[in-house]
């Protein structure tokens, strides 16, 4: 791919990024990407400053979070400014841009460099709560394995709040009444959900290139960063969450699920049911990659029962049947990239798969499928 071919993809994916992720859900994030999408010049800086290894389809939503890193370090930046809500024009807009890139610029190119993005969204428990109470009654606790679980923010859903309604009507209600995250979840489409009753969670772990402390201020920074501005209950849903998972820390391994995951699922206590989790975990994964761990679980499975859990884009996970994402979602603005609730038993050597929902990729909203149904 030539230097042209590759700023006009760049100028592609920016675009996409602003119509289908940003746009009615952070309007600081939309306006970015479109300034980003038509500038050659900043796309050209884009180019340089990703690593020569970055996925390219990712490279415009690490570029984001490593500017609001920026922003987040140094507050009193323009940019900062327009990110806690301040007015701008697109021309100051562009400017602030610009000054980030032109005075932190060693900053923002060795966190481009360095980082993956790390968007440990807690909202994604609504959905994965759904999934664990479909597997219906289970006669053990369960032991989750988390590809890419960043802090582990997700391992401990059953510590939050979650309110699942529909046309603005409570239909249920699963986690304590007092725990300092409150998620609600909208549920949308002519189907509901059957169960609301999680297992007993007795196992948290999981296996990230770059597992994140929740206690550690600056390493939970980063996690800051990859939420988007803009969208005033996800910030301080994710501190009260680092708080509860920082005052005790899952212990997590630094690997690589390809060949790290299998070991870990094998590890889990034999009396519990393992069950591997995946959200939004397997796009930084090869396509071999994600072929050998699939194939590892499949290996695991004819010797014990576990499940796998994955809320992902419907392209990465083969072994769902996967309806017309486009129909299936009746994509509306600030719906996000189409991400399917899917999940896969294995039980006496069997194993058997179900798309339960299509979801907002943030745990906003989930619509379930007829496949979820019992």
């Amino acid at each position: 791919m030539d230097d042209e071919d590759r700023i006009a993809e760049l100028s592609t994916l920016f675009t996409f990024l602003a119509d289908r992720d940003f746009r009615d859900y952070s309007p600081a994030y939309e306006r970015v990407a479109r300034l980003m999408a038509a500038s050659p010049e900043r796309l050209r800086f884009v180019d340089e400053a990703a690593a020569p290894n970055s996925r390219r389809g990712r490279v415009p939503v690490l570029f984001h979070a490593s500017v609001h890193d920026l922003t987040l370090r140094h507050p009193d930046t323009p940019l900062a400014a327009i990110f806690d809500g301040a007015d701008a024009s697109d021309e100051e807009l562009a400017d602030a841009i610009d000054e980030i890139v032109t005075n932190h610029r060693e900053e923002l190119v060795a966190t481009m460099r360095t980082r993956s993005v790390q968007t440990n969204e807690v909202g994604r428990s609504a959905a994965i709560a759904l999934a664990l109470a479909a597997m219906g009654p289970i006669d053990r606790a369960i032991s989750i394995v988390e590809i890419g679980p960043s802090a582990g923010l997700n391992l401990f859903l059953d510590r939050w709040r979650i309110d699942y309604r529909r046309d603005d009507t409570e239909v249920a209600t699963i986690g304590p009444a007092d725990s300092p995250v409150h998620l609600q979840c909208e549920l949308r489409g002519p189907l509901v959900p059957t169960r609301f009753t999680l297992p007993t969670i007795s196992g948290r772990t999981g296996v990230d290139p770059s597992p994140i402390d929740a206690s550690d201020p600056e390493e939970s920074r980063w996690l800051r960063a990859c939420v988007w501005p803009g969208v005033p209950e996800r910030p301080q849903r994710l501190a009260a969450a680092l708080d509860v998972v920082g005052a005790d820390p899952p212990v997590l391994v630094r690997g690589d699920a390809v060949t790290d995951l299998a070991p870990l699922v094998l590890a889990t206590d034999p009396d519990t049911l393992p069950v591997v989790l995946a959200t939004w975990a397997l796009a930084y994964i090869s396509a071999e990659g994600r072929s050998a761990v699939f194939d590892a679980l499949e290996t695991i499975g004819a010797g014990r029962d576990m499940a796998f859990v994955s809320l992902e884009e419907p392209r990465l996970t083969p072994w769902l049947d996967a309806p017309d994402a486009r129909e299936a979602i009746h994509h509306e603005a600030g719906d996000g990239t189409p991400t399917m609730l899917g999940l896969r038993v294995w039980r006496n050597g069997i194993g058997r798969s179900t798309s339960l929902a299509m979801t907002h990729p943030h745990g906003r909203w989930v619509r379930w499928l007829e496949s979820g149904t019992d």
